[in-house]
């Protein structure tokens, strides 16, 4: 017959084995519930099984401070804690435990019940309120721990589905941004927002417009500063690859050795210290990758652009596997590839696979239509950049720069721009004066072949306005020494100033 020791230990080890199966029931149950009432629910059925009860509730604290019946077990029980939950208002749950505890048994002792709290963030979220067993036992200090073991791992999985409904409405939220400024990047490179009014421009327009029709590769030949750039990315979004990616790259900022790596990737360990890294090609699948300036790739890597635009697959720098590839490639360059090609710097082979179709942007001084309306579009953009509003361009002003022949294209107006606003005076007209010294030099002259039919006081004015403001500029707004060069008084030399509409406002050294 075994002993009485031996008989505790059988019992102790069978407690324990019921008390493991049931959290493993509680873990199952937490894992299948994505509702958080579901996981109230669930749980409280487990502990009323486990422990024999008849009567249970779960609560739980909404950011109103309000507590509310999540679940319940007997008879009616559900009505009566709403009820008494209600009365109570957004009270801590130690005021609110009293009235729970008399709606599940108003006649058992204290010791009767059992109570785990939720805790979340520091903040008691919720609980867990079980009446007397059915068996009239109490509850045992073993009983209480796995209580609050269950307790704890409830409020883990209700704070790890807070976060998860969190985060999907985040998500929720950024497909929506992100489908919004899909829509905003397209309107920006559409053709109606790309600026130039002139027939050549609107040619370049209409062949973007075709063109993103195809897949083939393309390449966009002309001057530096005319926008290649711009026109790449309008082709993307008016090709079916729209909603794919976008990627860019310029030859010239790659050094020699890195371009390999840039293009088609590295596989990790290749050299010491050396990551996985996904190239051009793999981050643009999909979608387009612009390559510009392709006349400067070194003659190697042209062997290997070769090799992927004809088979659509590539090999990472130190790999074995071929890749495929599902990308459009637009090339842009402001060197003549014929001539390349007949010099031996450029792959004739290379030029046809990338040349497949081709588009040439014309230079700005080809299209002086368009001059005005991008002066005013960035004008625009450098007054708001800049918080610094201006009356806009001085007429004689806008006839230097249509009249100017801009050899760095869209790039130096911009520039031109940018300084003219940096210069001017709060809510002044831009000045001629304000103009960089070598543009002014350049169209002084234009200016003065241009206004030989105009009226003689207007290109005396113009002449004037233009040898004070050099004057001005070498003598650093001397006005003094400015009058005695240009052989006027002082006085004379003001009021010439001031009928001109040149600044007189500055301070000068005397």
């Amino acid at each position: 017959m075994p002993d009485l020791s031996s008989q505790n230990e059988t019992r102790e080890l069978e407690r324990r084995v019921f008390y493991l199966n049931t959290l493993l029931e509680v873990a199952k149950a937490l894992h299948d519930c994505r509702e958080s009432r579901d996981i109230f629910s669930g749980v409280l059925a487990i502990l009323v099984g486990t422990f024999g009860v008849g009567q249970a509730a779960a609560l739980a604290r909404h950011e109103d401070g309000r507590w509310h019946c999540m679940s319940c077990r007997g008879d009616r029980l559900e009505e009566k804690v709403k009820a008494a939950l209600a009365e109570a208002g957004p009270v801590a749950f130690e005021k609110v435990l009293p009235a729970l505890k008399a709606k599940l048994d108003h006649s058992a002792k204290e010791e009767c019940f059992a109570v785990a709290l939720l805790h979340a963030n520091e903040h008691v979220g919720g609980a867990f309120v079980l009446g007397p067993r059915l068996l009239n036992e109490p509850y045992s200090k073993a009983d209480h721990e796995l209580l609050a073991a269950i307790a704890g791992y409830t409020a883990r999985a209700l704070e790890n589905l807070r976060l998860y409904e969190a985060l999907q409405d985040k998500q929720a939220q950024l497909r929506l941004e992100n489908l919004a400024l899909r829509e905003a990047v397209k309107n920006d490179y559409s053709t109606a927002a790309i600026l130039g009014k002139s027939a050549a421009m609107q040619r370049v327009l209409q062949q973007v417009r075709n063109l993103g029709k195809s897949d083939a590769n393309v390449l966009i030949t002309g001057e530096t500063g005319t926008g290649k750039e711009l026109i790449a990315r309008a082709l993307h979004h008016h090709s079916a690859r729209a909603d794919g990616p976008f990627l860019g790259i310029n030859c010239t900022a790659i050094p020699e050795n890195l371009v390999e790596t840039e293009f088609f990737g590295i596989e990790a360990g290749t050299a010491t210290g050396v990551k996985q890294h996904a190239g051009l090609f793999e981050q643009a699948q999909g979608g387009t990758l612009f390559i510009d300036e392709i006349g400067d790739m070194p003659a190697a890597s042209q062997a290997k652009l070769l090799r992927v635009l004809q088979e659509r697959t590539l090999r990472r720098v130190g790999g074995d596997r071929e890749l495929s590839v599902n990308v459009r490639v637009v090339a842009a360059t402001n060197k003549n590839l014929q001539d390349e090609i007949a010099a031996g710097r450029f792959r004739e082979d290379l030029y046809y696979r990338v040349a497949v179709l081709e588009l040439h942007l014309p230079p700005l001084r080809e299209r002086r239509e368009d001059i005005a309306l991008l002066a005013q579009h960035y004008l625009k953009v450098f007054e708001q950049r800049l918080a610094r509003e201006t009356a806009g361009f001085a007429p004689e002003v806008l006839y230097a720069l249509e009249n100017h022949d801009w050899p760095g294209n869209v790039r130096e107006l911009e520039n031109e721009i940018e300084r003219l606003v940096t210069l001017a005076e709060p809510k002044q007209h831009l000045q001629f004066e304000h103009l960089s010294t070598k543009f002014r030099r350049a169209s002084a002259n234009t200016a003065m072949r241009a206004l030989r039919p105009a009226r003689l006081r207007e290109a005396v004015d113009i002449l004037e306005r233009e040898m004070i403001a050099e004057a001005l500029a070498k003598f650093h707004n001397n006005k003094s020494r400015v009058a005695q060069a240009l052989g006027l008084s002082r006085l004379g030399l003001m009021q010439k100033m001031d009928r001109l509409g040149l600044s007189t406002s500055r301070s000068e050294n005397t």
